[in-house]
């Protein structure tokens, strides 16, 4: 059985949110008074992913000498056919709309993940911002992953210190990007709120729980905070949740937040995301958690949701385009159902066509949806 079986379920769920906060944003149900909070607050989908990646990529440095070639292969057939695959499908709708591809920005930022730094997109891609943003992080792993892992066999309470100075950097980029803003500063601003700067926070709540599950963290741990339960631990994740959705985390339309707002937002979502990936975490408790745990339903969530993130906003472009409706107009329920379906039925193909013959060429130890953290985010607009 896998080591963590409820992350699947957790990246699936995260897609989950990613893809009603776009309907939501596309049919104009964000602006709905009471439920549209709730429906936009699903981009906090993508603080979950960053943070799982933070926590499955830096563990293993914390057991074992990592072998880099296999590490750079394995990160590289996870994410790039299935990528290439959606993005020439991105271009295949645009090319049949307005017989071009885009400029040869957009063309060269795609096709080198450079779409975080270069602020250029497609209206059916734009959530792969954070591609760039994972795989600059990805760099930056086998570098991080054992000064962590030596710190924190010599001091857990002082590599947690550390780790939150981290979270605050990101804190503070989101307010000095928010100021940008403000001041109508053109590029650079949007580059650092969603770079791994940006989003230093959310790595570092991963990281942070990566280094509690360690040795060192456990004997640390141990005698001084009681071990909450899942369920706790989700709920609390759903309380925290909620709060975001309130409006002192921000407007959920186009409007800029102001810097508090930015501030609690995105201590908001790095609280939901350790909250959530803690509960992924626990082990079983009972022979009723233990049945979930061993449940192929689980495998098949992790399979689904790297697709998930790739193809949903395409499909829900399409749709529109085969509906012959503006953007904010339509119906949430209809077109959630039918983007929860098309998205789903691709997803399956793109899974068992591309994703598991590739990972089963090129990982040591083949399996569907391997442990990491490679199932990508996407922003809300």
């Amino acid at each position: 059985m896998r080591r963590f079986p409820m992350l699947d379920g957790l990246r699936l769920l995260a897609a989950g949110l990613v893809l009603v906060s776009h309907v939501a944003f596309w049919t104009g149900a964000s602006g709905i008074d009471v439920s549209g909070p709730l429906l936009a607050r699903g981009d906090s989908g993508v603080a979950v992913f960053f943070a799982i990646s933070a926590f499955l990529l830096l563990r293993p440095y914390f057991g074992r000498d990592v072998d880099l070639r296999r590490y750079v292969v394995h990160r590289a057939a996870r994410i790039l056919p299935a990528y290439f695959v959606a993005l020439a499908a991105v271009w295949l709708v645009l090319f049949l709309r307005t017989g071009s591809v885009g400029g040869a920005i957009d063309v060269v930022a795609h096709l080198f993940l450079l779409q975080g730094y270069t602020g250029a997109d497609y209206q059916a891609f734009t959530q792969t911002w954070s591609l760039t943003t994972e795989v600059t992080f990805y760099a930056l792993v086998p570098f991080v992953g054992p000064v962590l892992a030596r710190l924190a066999r010599r001091d857990v309470r002082r590599t947690l210190l550390l780790l939150a100075a981290v979270a605050l950097v990101g804190v503070l980029a989101q307010a000095l990007a928010t100021a940008g803003t403000a001041a109508r500063a053109t590029t650079w601003p949007g580059v650092l709120a969603t770079s791994v700067i940006g989003h230093a926070s959310w790595f570092a709540a991963g990281a942070t729980l990566a280094v509690l599950m360690s040795g060192a963290g456990r004997t640390w741990l141990a005698g001084r905070v009681p071990a909450p339960s899942a369920s706790m631990l989700f709920s609390t994740a759903a309380l925290t949740y909620l709060l975001a959705s309130l409006p002192w985390a921000g407007p959920v339309d186009l409007t800029a937040p102001t810097v508090s707002q930015a501030i609690v937002k995105e201590l908001l979502y790095t609280a939901f995301a350790f909250l959530a990936l803690a509960a992924a975490t626990r082990p079983a408790g009972d022979e009723a958690a233990e049945r979930v745990h061993r449940s192929p339903a689980l495998r098949l969530a992790g399979d689904l949701s790297y697709a998930v993130f790739l193809w949903h906003v395409l499909v829900l472009q399409v749709l529109y385009l085969v509906a012959g409706w503006p953007l904010f107009a339509g119906g949430f329920g209809w077109m959630l159902f039918a983007v929860v379906t098309v998205t789903g039925m691709i997803a399956y193909a793109s899974a068992l066509l591309i994703e598991q013959p590739v990972m089963k060429r090129w990982a040591s130890k083949p399996t569907t949806a391997p442990d990491d953290g490679t199932v990508l985010p996407s922003r809300s607009r």
